[in-house]
């Protein structure tokens, strides 16, 4: 079981105030109103949270009233009430906060004896009935000014008459009265120098200038020190390492700059050095100036690899995409070059209608008549033969 911290932040109308441990005082006093075995009241106020027998306080048996008090010495402004009480274990057979059941408590400027309940002030009255029981660990708010706080009962258990015990019995571990320590009921606000959070348990960094920071963001109130960053100045300057910043990076680390906890170097060696802090010499194995063993030299190797990877690609792509191109416009141009053909054709066509006015046959036949003047050596006028080669020729 954890204790918790000797002191609690908590709000009151706007401001933050920490209220300590009243009980933990070096003039608070804890009474009881009897003793069994040696069990006295100081035990529940030793810093002990543990619940078994041995480490709680413990009132004799046979008596009809039964408390415990915590007196301050003088009147505190009080916050709230932790108790811890006896409980064994969680089996069936293990003693439980029985004895528990059924007490109050008040908050009061005169002691137990002094005072019957009706003259306190009443913070608390548990109402459990057996076979219920109420929680061993409790936080009971209390906001009264007063020098005691008052635990008491005058329940008696059934679970004890198999053991023949009776009477009101107390057995408390432990008690935790937070309230603020200023006796002109003024409550400091904040935490104490060096802490901070909502419950003033976060301390702040080592590398906070004076120790101290924001009580609520942990920030560094008088900046950081020599070689600290960061917003909290929790972290070494990229210059130095360890557990104090004290420690500079190697000469050797590229830019001065390591990691802050190891020290090894983050990017990479100077020429001609190697190792995870830049401090071994390389030999004939270095490539450039990094060495093939050291990391930023494997991570370079990696990048450049996939850097040319990438480039190939990009090249591929390009070679695909301008032969594409290319046979494109190939193929227009000879799309242009056999459409002016059929058009010249047309053309031709249209002015020489050859098929109208020469026929294979006429031609045939001319050729036939021709050959009767062949002997005469003699034709008149040009033959249809001839005006075909004309056309042909224009």
């Amino acid at each position: 079981m954890v204790a918790l911290p000797w002191t609690l932040f908590v709000t009151f109308h706007g401001y933050g105030f920490c209220y300590e441990n009243l009980s933990r005082r070096p003039t608070t006093v804890l009474t009881q109103s009897s003793t069994y075995n040696a069990q006295t009241a100081s035990i529940a106020n030793d810093g002990d949270v543990q619940t078994d027998e041995l480490h709680c306080s413990h009132t004799a048996h046979n008596h009809t009233k039964a408390w415990l008090q915590v007196d301050f010495g003088q009147p505190y402004m009080i916050n709230n009430v932790i108790i811890y009480y006896r409980r064994e274990g969680d089996e069936s057979s293990s003693w439980k906060q029985y004895r528990f059941r059924q007490f109050y408590l008040d908050a009061s400027n005169n002691s137990a004896i002094q005072t019957t309940t009706s003259q306190r002030t009443r913070c608390y009255t548990d109402n459990t009935t057996a076979p219920d029981l109420p929680p061993n660990i409790i936080d009971i708010p209390c906001k009264q000014t007063a020098r005691y706080v008052i635990v008491e009962t005058t329940y008696d258990a059934p679970e004890d008459d198999y053991i023949d015990e009776h009477g009101a019995i107390l057995e408390i571990c432990e008690i935790k009265v937070y309230g603020c320590g200023k006796t002109n009921g003024i409550c400091i606000k904040g935490c104490t120098p060096g802490q901070y959070g909502d419950t003033c348990d976060e301390t702040c960094s080592h590398g906070c200038a004076g120790g101290t920071c924001d009580q609520q963001k942990g920030t560094c109130s008088a900046g950081c020190k020599q070689n600290w960053t960061g917003r909290l100045c929790d972290v070494c300057d990229a210059k130095h390492y360890g557990p104090a910043c004290s420690m500079e990076c190697n000469i050797n680390c590229l830019n001065n700059t390591c990691n802050d906890v190891t020290g090894s170097c983050k990017d990479g060696c100077a020429f001609g050095k190697f190792g995870d802090f830049c401090n071994e010499t390389c030999d004939e194995h270095c490539v450039s100036y990094w060495h093939e063993d050291t990391e930023k030299y494997k991570k370079l190797k990696e990048s450049n690899l996939e850097t040319l990877f990438i480039l190939y690609g990009m090249i591929a792509a390009l070679c695909v995409s301008l032969i594409v191109n290319g046979c494109m416009i190939k193929w227009n141009l000879r799309r242009d070059q056999y459409k002016g053909q059929d058009v010249n054709q047309k053309t031709m066509n249209k002015n020489f209608p050859l098929q109208d006015s020469i026929s294979p046959k006429d031609i045939y036949d001319t050729v036939g008549d021709d050959k009767k003047y062949e002997d005469l050596g003699h034709l008149s006028g040009s033959s249809h033969y001839d005006q075909l080669e004309l056309i042909k020729s224009s």
